[in-house]
């Protein structure tokens, strides 16, 4: 954000078929963190919700996928509440270091190489 150069969550609620091809673990996602679940309750919104509104809210724009309509909605109703700087700093905290959909991971399957991250 520093240089001016938009963020873009690609995934941002992970995905569970990079445990299905053990490149993750379920403890790898955020959604099941305690803090995570207990901002949610405090605001009335499921998990997701927050990862997503801590995205847009710290600048980044956020691309969530989901095939199932009932999620599609959830994930639009982000606008209707804000999180306060406490929520903010303590979601920022549960960084991990991980990163997931880099080509330069999933392609080595397919006789290639094509990292995005140093």
């Amino acid at each position: 954000h520093e240089e001016g150069i938009a963020v873009t969550g690609f995934s941002p609620l992970g995905s569970s078929s990079y445990v299905e091809l053990d490149m993750a673990a379920q403890s790898d996602s955020a959604l099941d963190e305690p803090l995570m679940t207990s901002i949610a309750a405090k605001h009335g919104k499921s998990p997701a919700q927050v990862v997503l509104r801590w995205g847009v809210q710290t600048g980044a724009s956020v691309i969530p996928k989901s095939v199932k309509q009932h999620r599609l909605v959830e994930n639009l109703d982000i606008f209707g509440f804000s999180l306060d700087d406490e929520d903010i700093l303590n979601l920022s905290a549960l960084d991990k270091g991980r990163r997931f959909n880099d080509p330069g991971e999933f392609t080595q399957g397919m006789n290639s190489f094509c990292p995005i991250y140093d």
